[in-house]
């Protein structure tokens, strides 16, 4: 009889099938290409408006985020696990070449969410944002827009939630010996006080940590490849041989491993900067700006810090310094990668920041959640009993089995992505036409 382990794995596969392979890398080359003039023309608002805006919430009681804030958050629901176990994940499934197609997807990704911010800011209104309101307001689609939002409070639990847990669980007990129990209870109790604390609390925790953090993390990924400098130019080969297969059967192409390394590579890179699933939108419609255009560059602007910075960073990590050998995964992966580069102070280093990244991810995730709860009930109780169970879940991805976690995680992003693309293909030519005006 097949497990329920197995069935999920066998709907995953279904649903990151060719089709929705094609259809986000079609999607992504059709916005980028078809809305170049409109984010190239306004490439000017970026500086602008972030310097002009960065202090714009000083209102405690404001119920918005600012524009810095709202870039902020967004990239904290990101720059997770994604950029750093996720990229382990990648390698270890899809080969090195994996890395190749996760730029693929980044770079055909950043016109996907750019369409996505311009789309939730114009159609958005006091209830609706993101994807929910252009599919709500644009397609005049209620019943899909529910369904978009239903999906997202699923991948709210598993993308954005239990994923990031269980590598905070899983780097803490290797290098500390921490149990997985203690790690979900701390960081269940910690999610808490700062979700529970409003929109205000939550813009100034990810404002001052996701800078922080990710400066941190390229200065130590630096040092580690400076050492290992002289295997870069090995790292980039085996990442280009390994796209379309020329690493296996003694140089040939392998059908069957092409396919996988796309697949996977497409799927984490995905994960890792979220372009196509709506979720961007559903952060940055609800910032307290009125430029569409500004919002979609600070989501291109995320998808390059991202992948190409930071996930590229990790990549050239785990190849340069030959850490792929040592038959581990995941966090794992990536701790003996940085042990290789800095020896014994990487566990004293890296668990934190990999912990710090995730909890980021959590507190940015349980605002997109909330952002697409609301709009299925304003029901203040109902709304706290969702924040409620998203800390709860956060506990328990501590201890679940990562196999099942990461596989819920894929399904959830599908399900979004099916609902969010043809919103996009329906309605973003004309929004082209009204930024051009």
């Amino acid at each position: 009889m097949l497990s329920f382990l197995e069935f999920l794995k066998h709907l995953n596969r279904l649903l990151w099938g060719n089709v929705l392979t094609m259809f986000l890398l079609g999607m992504g080359a059709f916005c980028l290409f078809y809305g170049k003039a409109a984010s190239l023309q306004s490439f000017r608002l970026l500086k602008s408006n972030l310097k002009n805006n960065k202090n714009t919430n000083s209102n405690k009681t404001s119920k918005k985020l600012s524009p810095f804030q709202s870039c902020m958050t967004s990239l904290a629901a990101a720059m997770g696990t994604g950029n750093i176990v996720g990229v382990a994940t990648a390698i270890t499934l899809g080969g090195a070449g994996a890395i190749f197609w996760m730029w693929i997807a980044a770079f055909l990704g950043m016109g996907l969410i750019y369409a996505e911010n311009v789309l939730g800011c114009r159609y958005r209104d006091q209830k609706y944002t993101g994807a929910v309101a252009y599919i709500r307001n644009g397609l005049h689609q209620p019943w899909l827009a529910g369904i978009f939002a239903v999906c997202c409070v699923a991948a709210s639990f598993g993308m954005g939630n239990m994923t990031q847990s269980h590598a905070m669980a899983e780097s803490l007990h290797e290098s500390f010996a921490v149990s997985p129990i203690l790690t979900g209870i701390v960081t269940a109790i910690l999610l808490g006080l700062i979700i529970f604390g409003g929109t205000n609390r939550i813009g100034n925790v990810t404002s001052i940590l996701i800078p922080v953090l990710s400066g941190m993390y390229l200065l130590l990924s630096f040092l580690v490849i400076l050492k290992y400098h002289e295997h870069l130019g090995t790292a980039f080969r085996d990442i280009f041989r390994g796209a379309f297969g020329l690493q296996s059967i003694g140089g040939g192409i392998s059908g069957e491993v092409v396919r996988r390394t796309v697949s996977v590579g497409i799927r984490r890179g995905v994960f890792s900067n979220e372009a196509g699933l709506g979720s961007s939108g559903l952060l940055h419609g609800d910032a307290d700006s009125n430029h569409p255009e500004f919002l979609g560059l600070c989501g291109m602007l995320e998808v390059i810090l991202d992948t190409f910075v930071c996930c590229t960073a990790t990549a050239l990590v785990i190849l340069c310094t030959g850490a792929l050998t040592s038959g581990t995964d995941g966090a794992i992966l990536v701790l003996t990668a940085f042990r290789s580069g800095l020896g014994n102070i990487a566990d004293w280093i890296l668990p934190p920041m990999i912990a710090l990244f995730a909890f980021c991810t959590l507190i940015g995730w349980s605002y997109c959640g909330v952002n697409a709860f609301r709009t299925l009930t304003e029901n203040s109780h109902v709304i706290r009993l969702y924040q409620g169970l998203f800390c709860l879940a956060a506990g328990l991805g501590a201890v679940l089995q990562p196999e099942f976690v990461w596989t819920l995680a894929d399904i959830a992003n599908a399900c979004m992505a099916y609902c969010n693309l043809p919103a996009i293909l329906l309605l973003y030519p004309g929004c082209v036409k009204h930024c051009k005006k």
